[in-house]
């Protein structure tokens, strides 16, 4: 009787192994978790930093964070919904022109809202905007991806001077 009881628990155990993950139901690919962070809720902007440093500001400290040089960007949120769809919600840029060695910033009020879509396949979270895809990394309640040539700051002038820079922009989960 053991071994019957014993054989019938090897089979068991087997069979379950043996299933792919895609033959149950409950299985989404997308639904894995970083650090057991749940991606569905708000997101807010923390930082959006630049490959150079720069004083956009004027107060004589050059640094490479956006947000602090032209106080624009301050409630920037991402919404995230269960069902893998999601909007974006700008409520201001800044408008950056160089002129010579000075810099002309105006942080420009809009209400902006981009719908994306979103998976996520363990720390990686992909967002589909338009037909555009951005991955950005999940580190436990941080969310950082990376646009490349996200900002330009220009003299106005055509064929002018411009800065074009890679921007890395951070997120944090609300509670």
């Amino acid at each position: 009787m053991k071994k019957i009881a014993f054989a019938l628990s090897l089979i068991s155990t087997i069979c379950l192994i043996s299933c792919d993950p895609w033959e149950d139901d409950s299985y989404h690919e997308t639904v894995q978790t970083g650090e057991n962070v749940e991606i569905p809720g708000n997101w807010k902007l923390t930082s959006i930093l630049l490959e150079e440093a720069f004083d956009f500001n004027g107060d004589g400290n050059a640094t490479n964070n956006l947000m602090t040089e032209t106080n624009c960007y301050a409630n920037e949120l991402m919404a995230f919904n269960a069902d893998f769809s999601g909007v974006a919600t700008s409520n201001s840029y800044a408008n950056v022109i160089v002129n010579g060695d000075t810099y002309i910033t105006e942080c420009v009020p809009e209400v902006e809202e981009t719908p994306f879509a979103w998976a996520q396949t363990q720390t990686t979270v992909s967002l589909t905007i338009d037909t555009q895809i951005v991955n950005a990394t999940l580190s436990g309640d941080t969310l950082t991806f990376t646009i490349p040539e996200g900002f330009s700051a220009n003299d106005g002038q055509p064929g002018g001077y411009t800065i074009t820079q890679d921007i890395i922009m951070t997120y944090q989960k609300l509670p």
